[in-house]
Protein backbone atom coordinates (compact mmCIF):
# COMPACT_ATOMS: atom_id res chain seq x y z
CA UNK A 1 0.00 0.00 0.00
CA UNK A 2 1.08 3.97 -0.20
CA UNK A 3 2.31 5.59 2.38
CA UNK A 4 1.17 9.07 0.65
CA UNK A 5 -1.01 10.62 2.86
CA UNK A 6 -4.55 11.85 0.92
CA UNK A 7 -4.74 15.62 0.00
CA UNK A 8 -7.92 17.33 0.86
CA UNK A 9 -9.06 20.30 -0.53
CA UNK A 10 -9.13 23.66 1.69
CA UNK A 11 -11.51 25.91 2.94
CA UNK A 12 -10.50 28.28 0.16
CA UNK A 13 -10.32 25.76 -2.54
CA UNK A 14 -14.43 24.89 -1.95
CA UNK A 15 -15.07 28.60 -1.73
CA UNK A 16 -14.05 28.64 -5.54
CA UNK A 17 -15.75 25.99 -6.24
CA UNK A 18 -19.02 27.11 -4.66
CA UNK A 19 -18.57 30.68 -6.22
CA UNK A 20 -18.23 29.06 -9.57
CA UNK A 21 -21.08 27.08 -9.38
CA UNK A 22 -23.34 29.96 -8.29
CA UNK A 23 -21.74 32.60 -11.10
CA UNK A 24 -22.96 29.82 -13.72
CA UNK A 25 -26.07 29.40 -12.24
CA UNK A 26 -26.61 32.93 -11.81
CA UNK A 27 -25.23 33.50 -15.87
CA UNK A 28 -27.92 30.41 -17.05
CA UNK A 29 -30.86 31.88 -15.20
CA UNK A 30 -30.03 35.65 -16.40
CA UNK A 31 -30.76 33.74 -20.18
CA UNK A 32 -33.63 32.11 -19.07
CA UNK A 33 -34.95 34.85 -17.32
CA UNK A 34 -34.42 37.22 -20.12
CA UNK A 35 -35.51 34.87 -22.67
CA UNK A 36 -38.82 34.95 -20.75
CA UNK A 37 -39.04 38.22 -20.64
CA UNK A 38 -38.70 38.65 -24.53
CA UNK A 39 -41.62 35.88 -25.23
CA UNK A 40 -43.75 37.38 -22.81
CA UNK A 41 -43.21 41.36 -25.09
CA UNK A 42 -43.31 39.29 -28.34
CA UNK A 43 -46.71 37.56 -27.41
CA UNK A 44 -48.01 41.08 -26.30
CA UNK A 45 -47.48 42.79 -29.34
CA UNK A 46 -48.76 39.82 -31.55
CA UNK A 47 -51.82 40.11 -29.79
CA UNK A 48 -51.85 44.04 -29.99
CA UNK A 49 -51.15 44.06 -33.50
CA UNK A 50 -54.36 41.07 -34.36
CA UNK A 51 -56.60 43.44 -32.47
CA UNK A 52 -55.19 46.87 -34.82
CA UNK A 53 -55.73 44.63 -37.30
CA UNK A 54 -59.32 43.75 -36.70
CA UNK A 55 -60.30 47.19 -35.73
CA UNK A 56 -58.63 48.45 -39.35
CA UNK A 57 -60.64 45.75 -41.34
CA UNK A 58 -63.82 46.63 -39.22
CA UNK A 59 -63.60 50.25 -40.04
CA UNK A 60 -62.85 48.85 -44.12
CA UNK A 61 -66.02 47.15 -44.12
CA UNK A 62 -67.73 50.10 -42.94
CA UNK A 63 -66.52 52.10 -45.31
CA UNK A 64 -67.19 49.55 -48.45
CA UNK A 65 -71.07 49.68 -47.00
CA UNK A 66 -71.26 53.84 -46.76
CA UNK A 67 -69.64 53.74 -50.24
CA UNK A 68 -71.83 51.14 -51.87
CA UNK A 69 -74.98 52.89 -50.10
CA UNK A 70 -73.56 56.49 -51.17
CA UNK A 71 -73.73 54.90 -54.97
CA UNK A 72 -77.50 54.10 -54.52
CA UNK A 73 -77.96 57.30 -53.11
CA UNK A 74 -76.70 59.20 -56.17
CA UNK A 75 -78.10 56.70 -58.18
CA UNK A 76 -81.85 57.80 -57.83
CA UNK A 77 -80.89 61.04 -57.39
CA UNK A 78 -79.95 61.11 -61.12
CA UNK A 79 -83.51 59.63 -62.01
CA UNK A 80 -85.46 62.37 -60.13
CA UNK A 81 -84.03 64.96 -61.71
CA UNK A 82 -85.32 66.00 -64.54
CA UNK A 83 -83.71 65.07 -68.03
CA UNK A 84 -81.64 67.95 -69.23
CA UNK A 85 -83.37 70.18 -72.24
CA UNK A 86 -81.64 69.94 -75.19
CA UNK A 87 -81.50 72.96 -77.27
CA UNK A 88 -82.91 72.84 -80.87
CA UNK A 89 -81.22 74.59 -83.39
Amino acid sequence: MSDAPQQRLALKDYITVGCSIIAATAIVGGVIRADGGRAAKIEDNTRRIVILEEANQAKADLLTKIDGRTIRIETKLEMMAPAPKIASR
